[in-house]
């Protein structure tokens, strides 16, 4: 028994130490929209999609919002759990652009050069049937802007282009990570665009990094190069295969109070006939 608890252990520690290397950190944003409420449930993650979420304070993040008319607004965070969250009014149809900034500051990894991490992240989100204002750019020093209309994508082709300061860049790597674990990986062309194809439905988040070789320092601490991390989170789910599986669940809930409330007037109208 002993030699097995050592075995488990040993198994225990080697996993955990083996995690953090497999999966980085990334800043990432979510939205849900509640109507009864007329908000947005908007949160800032800190962690990867597919396997965790780490803790972190809402003092580290910056939260933007460009509402449908266009006025920026900055976002105040709260804590929730391991979440920063904020709700947002839906003040009217149409695009809610949401961009978050994290605390800057330096990294040593293995390789020994010490780096400027500089993470980003954004998301749209569209209420209504109004036109979508996704392709358009916001105040990000690094960013991902899509090409494609974002209301009516579903799978297939998706295409963006990556902006430093601004401007395209090339050569940035861009991987997208799937509702079904898909791992896909490209670089920029020389115009800055980028494509991939999508072939299931459900969250994507695309990710950028770009490497700058320039030196410096913050809050006294020296760095030998930029490291700029962007996100986007992409939900292709089908609204109306969304709205069907809602609607089955709504269906197979009323079946269920049905039963009940059918066996409990059975019940009562045998007790009835027992006196």
């Amino acid at each position: 028994m002993r030699k097995y608890i050592i075995i488990l252990l040993a198994f225990s520690c080697a996993f955990f130490m083996f995690l953090p290397s497999v999966t980085a950190h990334e800043l990432y944003i979510q939205v849900e929209e509640y109507e009864n409420s007329g908000e947005l449930r908007v949160d800032v993650l800190w962690g990867h999609i597919r396997d965790y979420v780490s803790e972190a304070s809402p003092d580290e993040f910056e939260l933007y919002v460009r509402y449908p008319e266009g006025t920026v607004k900055q976002l105040n965070l709260e804590e929730a759990g391991v979440y920063s969250r904020a709700n947002v009014p839906i003040t009217s149809d149409g695009t809610y652009t949401f961009w978050a900034n994290r605390e800057k500051g330096t990294y040593t990894p293995e390789e020994g050069t010490t780096q400027l991490s500089n993470h980003m992240a954004k998301v749209v989100h569209h209420v209504g049937n109004s036109s979508s204002h996704a392709v358009e750019s916001v105040d990000m020093e690094f960013e991902i802007v899509p090409d494609v209309d974002l209301t009516d994508f579903s799978i297939g082709k998706f295409t963006g282009k990556i902006l430093l300061y601004g401007s395209t860049i090339s050569e940035s790597t861009v991987t997208a990570y799937g509702p079904e674990h898909e791992i896909l990986e490209t670089t920029t062309d020389d115009n800055g665009r980028f494509s991939f194809t999508f072939e299931s439905t459900g969250k994507w988040l695309i990710k950028a990094n770009l490497i700058e070789e320039e030196a410096g320092s913050i809050q006294g601490e020296s760095y030998e190069v930029i490291s700029n991390t962007s996100t986007l989170l992409v939900d292709t789910t089908d609204k109306v295969d969304q709205e069907e599986h809602t609607n089955l669940w709504s269906l197979l809930a009323m079946l269920v109070v049905g039963l009940l409330l059918g066996t409990s007037l059975t019940l009562i109208m045998l007790r009835k006939r027992i006196r």
